[in-house]
């Protein structure tokens, strides 16, 4: 059966949300989530989620072998009560070799990188300082242990700009291209203790 991609709809929202709550659940077992609320309030107003790092060359434990078949049998699951809402095996599997490509590349430091994986803040909360908070909450650990960050990016305008306050740097374009078909993203990495560079 031929695969539509569309602009998300109104009726699309209950597949989506639930593709979503199964990386959600993922994520809160394998990585740092937080959550942004106002005080007394149980609305969440920002997401985000890191990846711990990884130390180059270490084989994958049982664990995370297990927790990506989890994950994988979840997905096919959701796409077999939802039907497959455009997932695309070829384009993640070209996604994944271009990332590995990037992230070989870019990630020199054996010991690994804070990856961040979502950054999400809802359009009626920002320009409040949350998504400054969140970023805040891995960056100041990172520092505190000595440790890079690392992130990808779909846009280069602004979102280059706004990492770039916290640190970040460009390191590298990645381009995930299927038959003429191509998505680009832009990796970027921060130091340990960097701050935003001044502006003359």
């Amino acid at each position: 059966m031929p695969i539509r991609v569309s602009p998300l709809a109104e009726a699309d929202i209950p597949g989506a949300v639930s593709a979503i709550h199964i990386r959600c659940r993922w994520g809160m077992r394998n990585g740092i989530f937080h959550v942004a609320k106002e005080e007394g309030s149980d609305e969440v107003l920002g997401v985000a989620c890191w990846l711990r790092p990884q130390k180059a060359g270490q084989p994958q434990s049982w664990h995370d072998w297990i927790e990506s078949w989890r994950l994988w049998f979840n997905q096919v699951g959701m796409n077999l009560y939802y039907g497959r809402g455009g997932l695309n095996v070829k384009r993640y599997y070209i996604w994944k070799a271009a990332q590995a490509e990037a992230q070989s590349a870019v990630w020199t430091d054996p010991r690994g990188y804070y990856f961040l994986n979502i950054m999400v803040v809802l359009p009626k909360a920002q320009n409040r300082g949350i998504g400054r908070l969140m970023m805040e909450a891995v960056t100041k650990q990172a520092d505190a242990e000595g440790m890079s960050c690392y992130l990808e990016s779909s846009r280069d305008v602004p979102n280059m700009q706004i990492y770039g306050r916290f640190g970040f740097k460009f390191t590298k374009e990645l381009e995930c291209d299927d038959d003429g078909t191509a998505i680009k993203l832009y990796t970027m990495v921060r130091e340990p203790n960097a701050t935003a560079p001044r502006m003359n």
